[in-house]
């Protein structure tokens, strides 16, 4: 019996709810695989989402394999304002949903404006192909959402007096339990005979629980998975950027019997460097099953997803509400896979993917052929070369090394960089210079490109982005960089704690690396 085909979408495998203004920009890798760049199956409504994810024909039935599913394999529900890219408008005859296609050359910020009614403040303006996701525009406001939509319930009570005797009377019964009871007939009379009881349920305080460790992390998530209903419903926030280096965690709220129904405020912060391995799971994500709300976090990781039926980078299953997060995910194998989230019932909005997902069909083939047999197949099927997600240097021209010592670039992970525990900057022109360099990618034998993001913190503690490299390769520096703060504020004369984000790129394919380095510097400005 043959291998079952995997299923998956490059946002997506279902959507029987909402999604608005998301994106996708994955590699889906060679396998026996049915796949489309954002949804596979959608029967709920998809609006202002777009993707740029590589796919590749179905390998089950003459007349499927022929085409491609650009944005959906199967749509029984409604997509508006949604389109896929393409390099050129030849390329849209390989696709069965063409009519969503655009070419690059197409997809300029005014036309699709002028088009698709497409709203692009959550975007970058610049060419379409290039559009990141910019953390100052997704940043999500729960008190700004809930004014804006006064129908909202009350944070407190189940429902509130509406009538003319809710000033009159003290509501407070002080008896001790959880309910306020007033008795009142209708002439308003307190205590009256016939009186009606009417009942004030307040509702019991959510624990607050601020994580700032990736112990504190794991030790939440044994709760919530154990099914403590304070930790299940709490309201959790993260106050810092986690790094596991490679370890196994599980999903919080692991399965459809222990969901997390609370509130998950990542604060602009991500979590990387993790492993989440679906062996012997119903259904595996950073998220396995959400009933609460999650927003404003950054996810960056390995899923393993085995025999695991459902798998997805961010969330499993959700039945609550994602705001404003991001997803960076290696997916490996797994049956029906979406790269952000699994099955949504419920909505998603501002959120973006991207990544590879790849199947496990090197080993599966193994015991079946021989290896003279392997390198021929994978000389007729190339994997097609990922697209460039980093943008090109062009603030200042990348210098060669002059290093006597050269490493031999080799096949294993390898990246290193150097930059000055002290970045001394010139108040006048924000101009950093240093000799030789102020950022460096050395010669020893790396194969990791890396984009350098400069981070400093303010006086109210936030993280505020003040430079952003393009990708510097292997061998190569800079000599100096202008501080130019995203939120256009004045950077007076002082001293400053900062830190260098460094994200790798692989030198040869231009794949990204899973893990970011976090590097504390200070910026002293005289």
């Amino acid at each position: 019996m043959g291998r079952k085909a995997k299923l998956e979408g490059g946002f997506a495998y279902r959507n029987e709810g909402k999604m608005q203004n998301c994106y996708a920009a994955v590699k889906i890798g060679a396998g026996k695989s049915e796949n489309a760049g954002f949804i596979y199956d959608n029967k709920g409504e998809a609006l202002h989402c777009f993707t740029r994810s590589t796919v590749r024909g179905w390998k089950r039935g003459s007349a499927r394999k022929k085409k491609k599913d650009g944005f959906a394999a199967l749509d029984s529900g409604k997509v508006s304002r949604c389109f896929f890219l393409v390099k050129k408008d030849k390329k849209l005859k390989q696709y069965r949903d063409s009519n969503l296609g655009l070419a690059v050359k197409a997809a300029q910020p005014e036309q699709v404006e002028r088009d698709l009614q497409w709203n692009f403040e959550v975007f970058e303006r610049e060419n379409a192909a290039k559009m990141d996701f910019l953390e100052k525009s997704w940043r999500y406001d729960p008190i700004a959402a809930r004014l804006k939509d006064p129908g909202a319930p009350d944070d407190d009570f189940d429902y509130d007096f509406d009538d003319e005797y809710d000033d009159d009377y003290d509501l407070d019964d002080h008896d001790g339990d959880d309910n306020d009871i007033e008795y009142f007939d209708l002439s308003g009379r307190k205590d009256a005979p016939g009186r009606t009881a009417v009942v004030k349920k307040k509702k019991n305080k959510k624990e607050t629980v601020m994580i700032g460790t990736e112990k504190e992390l794991l030790a939440f998530m044994d709760r919530v998975n154990r099914g403590e209903p304070e930790a299940a419903n709490a309201d959790c926030r993260l106050t810092a950027d986690l790094d596991f280096h490679g370890k196994k965690i599980p999903s919080l709220g692991c399965d459809r019997k222990h969901p997390f129904c609370g509130t998950f405020d990542g604060g602009g912060h991500r979590i990387r460097g993790f492993i989440l391995c679906g062996k012997d799971m119903a259904e595996i994500g950073f998220f396995g099953c959400l009933k609460g709300s999650v927003y404003n976090l950054s996810v960056d990781g390995i899923i393993k997803a085995g025999n695991c039926p459902l798998a997805a980078g961010f969330c499993a299953v959700n039945e609550g509400e994602i705001h404003c997060c991001e997803a960076v995910i290696e997916m490996r194998d797994g049956r029906y896979v979406g790269m952000f989230v699994g099955e949504n019932q419920g909505l998603i909005e501002r959120c973006s993917v991207s990544g590879k997902s790849c199947g496990l069909f090197l080993l599966w083939l193994w015991p079946c052929l021989p290896w003279v047999a392997l390198i021929f197949w994978m000389l007729i099927n190339p994997p097609l070369p990922p697209e460039d997600y980093v943008p090109v240097m062009a603030d200042a021209a990348i210098i060669p090394n002059e290093d006597v010592e050269v490493g031999e670039r080799t096949n294993e992970n390898k990246a290193s960089y150097e930059v000055p525990k002290t970045l001394l900057v010139d108040a006048g022109t924000m101009t950093a210079r240093s000799e030789p360099y102020v950022i460096k990618n050395p010669n020893r034998g790396a194969n990791y490109d890396f984009v350098a993001v400069l981070y400093m913190t303010d006086s109210a503690g936030r993280d505020v982005e003040v430079y952003r490299s393009g990708r510097i390769p292997v061998g190569y520096h800079i000599q100096d960089l202008t501080l130019a703060p995203e939120d256009g504020s004045t950077l007076a004369v002082g001293s400053y704690r900062a830190k260098m984000i460094f994200s790798f790129y692989h030198h040869d394919t231009g794949e990204k690396g899973m893990v970011d380095s976090t590097v504390p510097i200070t910026v002293e400005i005289k």
